[in-house]
């Protein structure tokens, strides 16, 4: 492993008590769609899933959170509209944060045994 250019990948998520996912890379991924397009049919659309199963995984994630992570506005003929409430913000931009350091000490553990 002598090339510089070699590099170490971690997969980071956050389990709650019962060992299930609480949040992870996938409801970032979710988040940050329905943050872009302002609504869960659009956010699903964009990311090939089903409304339905978008729906199911943020009910999950409400649910083991404890909190709602959208405010939500039924549609009429323009559509409805989903924003993220503050808290599912927060929690959007810790998680970020823990992956961009998680990263970088992993990064520099990779080195000093790796390439030393």
């Amino acid at each position: 492993m002598e090339n510089s250019n070699t590099r170490v990948r971690i997969k980071v998520w956050i389990e709650c008590e019962t060992g299930e996912t609480l949040f992870g890379e996938g409801q970032l991924k979710i988040l940050e769609a329905i943050e872009n397009y302002g609504s869960i049919s659009a956010a699903a659309k964009s990311m090939r899933m089903g409304y339905r199963s978008m729906w199911g995984r943020l009910k999950k994630i409400e649910q083991r959170m404890g909190k709602p992570l959208l405010i939500r506005q039924k549609g009429g003929v323009s559509g409805g509209q989903s924003i993220l409430t503050p808290e599912a913000k927060v929690m959007v931009h810790r998680f970020k944060q823990l992956q961009v350091r998680l990263n970088d000490v992993s990064g520099k553990i990779f080195k000093d045994i790796y390439l030393g």
